[in-house]
């Protein structure tokens, strides 16, 4: 378990083991979701993890915070999380459904590397964490959670090529629900390409870079198409994306560490801490101050 800015980052193995099932692969975790909160109860405070998770809510009710939004958990509910997003949950006892995690290496084994970045739910920043499903679409799902379930705790003979053959029917079910529930979300598989190569580089070198031409270069395209692409794709520019991402990481370390607003400032590499505060209240409306006492009162 890495522990970054006082936020845990869970890795799959800081989970519970059954059946011996991480005995043959660590890279991939599947449970019905009720016995997983059972046995894991540390997870209920905000976190991250270093793979991606996604769950289907079966029964119960509650929120589930993904990056600060809140969102009602119900039957029919299905939640995305890629890896470095900041969640937690606040659940009634009785809910159920199946949780999934897998590492995007696991997948990949049998896929093309591109195969994960054409889907509309993984990384994009244009990307709804949560969907409401209809009762055919739940069953649908269901069943298919069920079978990675099952061939995951029985280990037969080539059960994680089983597996990945699933997850690879389960992610074009889910491409199709996702894109019918919200047409914007239809991206041609270029642009969506370089628009998580782009978002890629942001998560990587947001602190240290902040200017278009950066990303532009790295990618070997003109800014004029970096601007387009974004555009195109999710209705952005380039700025407002590398922005998103500062103030994303900024608001993590007001909320969940003490470390004080000029150390926040230098760890993003803002030498005038009058302008990341200005910067700060221009995005939030309050100071990061105001900021971290709301929270606190609130939480």
């Amino acid at each position: 378990m890495k522990n970054t800015s006082n936020i845990h980052v869970f890795n799959i193995t800081n989970f519970q083991d059954y059946n011996n099932c991480m005995k043959f692969d660590k890279k991939i975790y599947a449970r019905a979701f009720n016995d997983h909160i059972k046995v894991n109860q540390f997870i209920k405070k905000p976190h991250g993890h270093d793979f991606y998770l996604m769950l289907l809510i079966t029964k119960g009710s509650g929120k589930h915070s993904i990056d600060y939004k809140d969102y009602n958990v119900e039957p029919g509910t299905m939640f995305i999380v890629s890896p470095g997003q900041v969640h937690c949950w606040d659940l009634s006892l009785d809910t159920d459904g199946y949780v999934l995690f897998f590492k995007k290496e696991y997948f990949l084994i049998d896929f093309n590397h591109d195969k994960l970045i054409k889907l509309p739910f993984f990384n994009s920043s244009s990307s709804i964490p949560c969907l409401r499903l209809d009762s055919i679409e739940q069953k649908t799902l269901s069943n298919m959670f069920k079978n990675i379930n099952d061939e995951y705790q029985n280990h037969l003979l080539n059960h994680h090529e089983m597996i990945r053959l699933y997850l690879n029917v389960l992610f074009l079910e889910l491409s199709r629900i996702y894109n019918n529930k919200d047409e914007k979300s239809i991206i041609y598989s270029y642009e969506l390409m370089q628009l998580n190569r782009f978002e890629l580089l942001v998560n990587k070198y947001f602190k240290e870079h902040k200017s278009q031409v950066f990303y532009a270069e790295k990618m070997s395209i003109s800014l004029k198409q970096l601007n387009y692409l974004c555009k195109k794709a999710i209705n952005k520019t380039p700025s407002k994306i590398i922005l998103d991402r500062i103030i994303l990481e900024a608001k993590r370390l007001v909320i969940h560490t003490d470390m004080s607003i000029n150390a926040i400032a230098d760890e993003l590499n803002y030498n005038d801490n009058s302008y990341f505060i200005r910067f700060f209240k221009k995005s939030c409306n309050l100071t990061p101050e105001q900021y971290r006492s709301s929270f606190k009162r609130n939480n």
